[in-house]
């Protein structure tokens, strides 16, 4: 390829990269789903895209480093106080006998229906097809809210099960490959010995992570993300180097380890909210470039060759190899039947097995395997098979359950004051989800007394915390007296929430102690609607009160703060515009009565 076509390759993969996920969230979709047919549909129209054009001999590595540095993401999240007495077992057992079950159904499933394929191959796209992962469990399941048991035990093995499914897809590649060459097969013990380098690895890695983060913290913050990469990134290499595909094992515990330091160190532990910034920037970049190159580099041909059979082994993966593995795993546990049905809903697979099918198939294939060329065309329909199925089945089957989250929009207020408790009141009578934060035990204890889910504010604590305490919440309305602390909590929340879902109450322009935003937007209801103001107002008898849209502005005087539609969609005043409301809405205003 020439200088020219490298440039236009990596930019058309970037641009694929970011693009199919701004358009795979504007449409509601796992961005899985939209990221796929693009990297397809680009490989088709152009070699640039080509993962073996475009970088050549640095695939297979680049591939090891992001998907090592995506699965420490996934493992900052693995807290072990989300998980509750006994379901360590479950989730122990998940990634072990239900590691198993898939990996010997897939196998004997493959064999039947790919009768000129070598069994080797095979039993390895069985070991690949073991593996989900992050990239495709954590989205959904944050799409979809189940209930806090389920939720927890799907996401540790969605992380959990990578590295062990992607070491098992390499011992038997090795295999395959031994005895195409008339070699000593491989050893079943490889596995432990590879699981036991890879932790290791990452607990070294993790304790001189704390290390290095403690001094940076402390006198160079802005460096904590770079260095965080670095030790990740050597963590993984060096665990590669030492035993082959470790490295995953190592970037997972490595990642868990640091999650669960103030439990092991609680002296000395570290805020991990800087490394949690991987996924607002490099983790969403990798996976997409990630996926986009795994798609480009198979063919219409090549599926259009695998096509019958390899729709019947994913109707196998999912309506029975699943569910047989969710019954082991889950036997005799706490768990519903409802919930055990939706576990055996939730397994689509990710980019490591697309990673490690588009390594090993030409590999083989070019040790002369029979069938090594359908191993990434089979792995390829596994995937976008699954993604499909559950992205657009699983929050219907969750409803359908009686599983999923409530699924409207949620409000936080912040303020324990008689208007802001009202405000919310009115807020859970219109079908909305609402907590607040109030500072107060008085205040704490009227809003309990009167229904609402009450509880001093936790913005400042960890960052796996805080994403674990807006997983309900959606918009944010700040009420407090403290125009400063309004300010820089909206200012906060808005990176948490988005711009269009944080308001504050306006501030008075001769009380802040701070120079207020000069172009901020976001002021409830208008510029006038101070604190001082609200308060008056309450003084002398108005009330948050709710009304059909038709009626909300038949007095002068009122002020109309929010519209909720019957399906718990939410609009709300801000800066002086005009609320809409639409008939059938159900509009709160500020009213005198």
């Amino acid at each position: 390829m020439s200088t020219n076509d490298v440039l236009l390759g990596l930019g058309l993969v970037l641009t694929l990269a970011v693009g199919a996920q701004l358009l795979a969230r504007r449409l509601r979709l796992p961005a899985i789903v939209v990221l796929l047919p693009a990297g397809f549909v680009a490989g088709i129209a152009t070699d640039d895209v080509h993962p073996d054009a475009l970088l050549g001999p640095l695939y297979e590595p680049f591939v090891s480093i992001a998907v090592g540095v995506i699965l420490f993401e996934a493992g900052l999240r693995l807290s072990l106080g989300e998980l509750a007495r006994g379901l360590h077992r479950v989730v122990a057992r998940l990634v072990t006998v239900g590691a198993a079950v898939t990996w010997v159904g897939v196998a004997v499933a493959t064999v039947l229906l790919f009768d000129r394929m070598d069994h080797g191959v095979a039993i390895m796209i069985g070991a690949i097809l073991v593996v989900s992962g992050p990239t495709v469990v954590a989205p959904l399941l944050a799409f979809i809210r189940p209930v806090g048991d389920v939720r927890s035990v799907l996401k540790w093995e969605g992380v959990l099960i990578d590295p062990i499914g992607a070491i098992l897809g390499v011992l038997v590649f090795l295999g395959v490959q031994s005895a195409s060459a008339g070699d000593a097969p491989w050893r079943p013990g490889e596995l432990l010995l590879s699981l036991g380098a890879g932790a290791l690895v990452g607990a070294v890695g993790a304790a001189l992570l704390v290390l290095l983060l403690r001094e940076v913290l402390r006198n160079t913050p802005e460096f904590a993300t770079p260095a965080t990469l670095m030790v990740v990134v050597a963590t993984v290499v060096g665990a590669d180097l030492l035993r082959e595909d470790s490295g995953l094992a190592a970037a997972t515990v490595m990642g868990a380890a640091l999650a669960n330091h103030a439990r092991i160190r609680a002296t000395d532990a570290i805020d991990i909210s800087a490394m949690l910034e991987f996924h607002e920037t490099l983790i969403r970049l990798l996976i997409g470039v990630l996926f986009v190159l795994v798609s480009a580099s198979v063919s219409p041909h090549d599926i259009r060759g695998v096509m019958p059979q390899a729709l019947v082994l994913l109707a196998v993966m999912v309506l029975v190899v699943r569910p047989v593995a969710v019954l082991l795993a889950t036997w005799r546990s706490s768990f519903t039947l409802r919930e055990r049905g939706f576990m055996a809903w939730m397994a689509p697979r990710g980019i490591v097995a697309g990673a490690t099918a588009s390594s090993f198939g030409p590999q083989l294939e070019r040790h002369g395997v029979t069938g090594a060329d359908q191993v990434l065309p089979i792995v390829f329909v596994a995937i976008f098979g699954t993604v499909v199925l559950y992205g657009l089945t699983a929050p219907w089957v969750a409803r359908w359950l009686g599983v999923a989250g409530r699924g409207r929009r949620g409000v936080l207020v912040v303020s324990g004051h008689p208007w802001a408790r009202d405000l919310a009141i009115a807020l859970k009578r219109s079908g909305l989800t609402v907590r607040m934060w109030v500072g107060p035990a008085e205040e704490r204890a009227a809003a309990r007394a009167a229904g609402l889910d009450a509880d001093q504010g936790r913005m400042m604590v960890d960052a796996v915390n805080r994403e674990a305490e807006f997983e309900e919440i959606t918009d944010a309305l700040l009420l407090t007296r403290s125009d400063d602390f309004n300010a820089i909590a909206a200012a906060e929340l808005r990176d948490q929430l988005g711009h269009g879902h944080v308001y504050r109450v306006a501030p008075d322009p001769e009380g802040p102690d701070l120079l207020p935003p000069s172009t901020e937007t976001g002021i409830l209801a208008n510029a006038t609607l101070t604190f001082d103001d609200l308060d008056r107002r309450y003084a002398t008898g108005a009330r948050f009160v709710s009304r059909d849209a038709d009626v909300a502005h038949g007095s002068d005087g009122e002020v109309p703060v929010v519209a909720v539609t019957a399906d718990g969609s939410l609009t709300i005043a801000a800066d002086g515009k005009p609320l809409r409301p639409r008939s059938g809405d159900t509009v709160i205003v500020l009213a005198s009565l």
